[in-house]
């Protein structure tokens, strides 16, 4: 990924302010292993997740979240690990870890949290709504929305009064609007946080530039549009402002071949779907 010059900038600024990204758990390499392991079985998986107690609550949030669960309520590990499969789990345990060791488990970040897994939950509905648009599946989907402000409460343990202003803001965050002020950038802190994880070059692009309009040259290009538009949604469901849609707005939609002029009944239909889901 090559990144611009004032990206670079911004990076430089933030690995010399000594901004510390939590590095992947030991715990998560030995999950991986397991999980890969054909003759471990979902009552050892279970019993191995379970040696940690934050990481066991993180994984019965998302396993019951409503992309993730399935009918009744999970509430053994073993059975999520039947249930949902295992490379479902692998994505719980990976997202339970991440969010807890940015500060998933404390109440200042809840509202945060909530709508990262609503924006996820509304990414991964349009997905499949849009028939996979760029073979996007929508588990991919779903950690896109999930992750895409990661950055946000590296800044908040890392600036004093970062976030304070955009977390319960009444018309929602505006993390730009805080960048700019601190002259700092949660898409690179972001950036910084996928990579130390290594997650994917998908997860990686759409962190970095969902607030960018999308360039002919572009690396995926579907998911950062899918993203946007799941933005446009929540943020009109809220009856927050739209400030960046307008100028995201044409690209996007022609990303997603979506015609202009339908575009309130993809919104719609997809608000349906995340009400019934949510």
């Amino acid at each position: 990924m090559d990144l611009e010059a004032p990206e670079r900038a911004l990076l430089e600024k933030l690995a010399a302010a000594d901004i510390r990204i939590p590095p992947r758990p030991q715990i998560l390499h030995e999950i991986e292993r397991m999980l890969d392991d054909d003759d471990a079985t979902e009552r050892m998986i279970g019993q191995l997740i379970a040696r940690d107690v934050g990481l066991t609550a993180e994984v019965f949030k998302l396993a019951n979240s409503p992309f993730y669960r399935r009918g009744a309520k999970i509430d053994s590990l073993e059975h999520a690990v039947r249930l949902l499969g295992r490379k479902a789990m692998g994505q719980i345990v990976r997202s339970a870890l991440l969010r807890q060791r940015l500060g998933g488990a404390t109440e200042r970040l809840e509202s945060f949290w909530e709508r990262c897994t609503d924006i996820g939950t509304l990414c991964s509905v349009l997905c499949d709504q849009l028939d996979r648009p760029g073979r996007l599946v929508s588990e991919q989907a779903y950690l896109v929305g999930l992750f895409h402000d990661c950055g946000v409460p590296v800044l908040m343990q890392h600036l004093k009064g970062y976030g304070d202003a955009q977390l319960d803001a009444a018309t929602g965050p505006d993390y730009l609007a805080e960048d700019d002020a601190l002259g700092t950038s949660h898409c690179i802190a972001g950036l910084m946080v996928a990579r130390e994880w290594e997650l994917p070059d998908l997860l990686c692009e759409t962190i970095r530039s969902h607030h960018y309009v999308l360039a002919a040259d572009q690396n995926e290009q579907p998911a950062v549009a899918v993203l946007q538009l799941a933005l446009h949604a929540y943020n009109r469901c809220r009856g927050w402002p739209e400030n960046e849609w307008m100028y995201q707005a044409e690209r996007a939609l022609q990303v997603l071949k979506i015609d202009p002029a339908t575009v309130d009944d993809v919104i719609a239909a997809a608000l349906a779907s995340f009400e019934v889901l949510h």
